[in-house]
């Protein structure tokens, strides 16, 4: 337990001088937080990166330059024992919004002068007092649709600011029981099982089982948000299931928990083709990696609220199409 509230507090320091650095002082803010030899991993474009310096030149400096100053706004906060290493590793993970105006381009996309929230998330792994292990998730493509640019086939779920957890309770800044976060995780993972034993499918009785009837579901851009059994089924999973074709599931880097609440991520999660339709793709035999992260809020024996990110920009690269190109033009 004091090693989750000491990697929490290593954390919100490293994300404290982060969100204080200028443009030019982003990497001398990082240093004393991250480890020299840090693994970073990205979203499309910005993929694998390694050290503070070259993240900073990479992610954090065009950003600011782009839409700063920026203001993190948290939703969740919590950190845990990595089951898939036998709850060895230490991660801290926090999901919110990073909001400032959009007023300078951004890898190639055209700025839209307003207002913008770009969502994230971010997995760290801490050891000796040093994050070593980053995984950064951002949706571009919810970042574009603020401004009416929006994937040509149409999203299938709800386009809009994703909410925090409807209990208001994601900040789990202090102490929480590890009893309850070994429940949320063990939930979770038999949740995953179930899952790809469907071949991501999620059949009636795979819902009842793991999932609460007024369950929410805020998925990515270019998919966006669906709620309850019927919705979620016309949202997302049916679209889903009906344009892609399983292939495989790869392990995930890390899965923890705490308190009610807990998550994932993979790089890749698994491979997809498509079968014509999801996102306007054409059928085609590209097989076609996703990096996803889900978190989730338990409530009881069941799975309440899930927060989907989705690398699509590199799932669609992958098939040959550029999605940020097309959708980059000022609106």
């Amino acid at each position: 337990m004091a090693d989750n509230q000491d990697a929490k507090a290593l954390v919100r320091s490293a994300n404290a001088a982060i969100d204080a650095a200028g443009t030019e002082s982003v990497s001398a803010a990082m240093t004393p937080h991250f480890a020299a030899n840090l693994a970073w991993r990205g979203m499309y474009p910005f993929h694998e990166q390694i050290g503070p310096e070259r993240v900073a030149d990479v992610f954090w400096r065009p950003l600011k330059q782009a839409m700063g100053p920026l203001q993190r706004r948290p939703d969740i906060f919590f950190a845990g024992r990595n089951e898939l290493d036998g709850f060895s590793s230490v991660w801290v993970v926090e999901m919110g919004h990073l909001m400032g105006t959009w007023d300078q381009s951004w890898i190639g996309l055209a700025p839209s002068h307003k207002l913008s929230f770009l969502r994230y998330c971010e997995f760290h792994r801490i050891e000796k007092e040093k994050i070593v292990e980053t995984a950064c998730y951002v949706d571009i493509l919810n970042l574009l649709a603020q401004s009416g640019r929006h994937p040509s086939a149409g999203t299938t779920g709800s386009v809009l600011l994703t909410p925090g957890p409807a209990t208001h309770d994601g900040l789990l800044y202090d102490a929480h029981s590890e009893t309850e976060g070994r429940a949320s995780v063990g939930l979770i993972s038999d949740m995953v099982t179930d899952l790809r034993a469907n071949k991501v499918g999620s059949p009636e009785d795979h819902m009842t089982r793991f999932w609460t009837p007024n369950m929410c579901w805020f998925g990515p851009g270019g998919i966006g948000a669906s709620a309850f059994f019927d919705g979620y089924r016309r949202g997302h999973s049916g679209p889903f299931e009906e344009g892609l074709e399983y292939v495989r599931h790869t392990e995930h880097v890390a899965r923890l928990g705490e308190g009610n609440y807990g998550g994932f991520f993979g790089y890749p999660s698994l491979s997809l083709r498509s079968k014509g339709g999801f996102l306007g793709l054409p059928p085609g035999e590209v097989e076609a990696d996703m990096r996803i992260v889900d978190l989730y809020r338990r409530d009881g024996e069941k799975l309440a609220e899930n927060w989907i990110f989705i690398d699509i920009p590199h799932f669609m690269a992958m098939q040959g199409v550029d999605i940020l190109a097309e959708l980059g033009r000022e609106s």
